[in-house]
């Protein structure tokens, strides 16, 4: 039986969107952009957020901000 093609989360460096790719996706849905990242830069996947919400969001591994402005605490 054939599966699908793999399919993991990728969040784009221009825009912030994180969501569903295929492995071979190379283009933000969103924006166009070729930012695609498939991993914080600490190596954390990015599977935690794909259901979040909210302006904010950070890795929970490193703190690196990941989606919204967030200047009061820098």
């Amino acid at each position: 039986m054939a599966q699908g093609p793999a399919v993991i989360t990728k969040r784009c460096a221009v825009c912030s969107r994180i969501r569903a790719y295929e492995e071979d996706d190379r283009f933000c849905i969103v924006c166009g952009s070729e930012a695609l990242e498939g991993q914080c830069t600490c190596g954390r996947s990015y599977e935690f957020a794909l259901h979040e919400v909210g302006e904010l969001l950070h890795c929970p591994r490193c703190g690196k901000r990941l989606r919204g402005r967030d200047d009061d605490f820098e």
